[in-house]
């Protein structure tokens, strides 16, 4: 495995424990339309992947991809989940993430700096 191979699996090991995403609704489910259920919109992180490193301004960012899988949950109390749940299409964020200032590495990273 290269260093950089290293380092982007790094990133992305650390990056997938720290993008936990809350619920948010932001999306529309439909109504499941039977007593007892309730409806719950989620997002699940389905992959996180980063870019080979590059330089801009003295400072090394990578451009990290975090793929989003919309979710319709039906959930009753007694914490079954309907048959009926289902996902929406899936949503790509591109996001530019510094991983050194300068010579100094930014946490969580922890390669060298500049990266190799």
């Amino acid at each position: 495995m290269s260093k950089a191979s290293a380092i982007c699996g790094a990133l992305v090991a650390a990056g997938a424990g720290m993008l936990s995403l809350p619920a948010r609704a932001d999306h529309t489910c439909d109504a499941l339309g039977e007593p007892g259920w309730s409806t719950v919109p989620s997002h699940e992180i389905v992959n996180v992947a980063d870019g080979a490193p590059y330089q801009a301004g003295g400072n090394w960012f990578v451009d990290r991809t975090t793929t989003v899988l919309p979710m319709c949950n039906y959930i009753n109390a007694s914490g079954n989940y309907s048959l009926r749940s289902y996902s929406l299409i899936p949503e790509e964020k591109i996001e530019r993430v510094m991983i050194c200032r300068g010579t100094a590495a930014v946490a969580p990273y922890a390669g060298p700096c500049p990266p190799k």
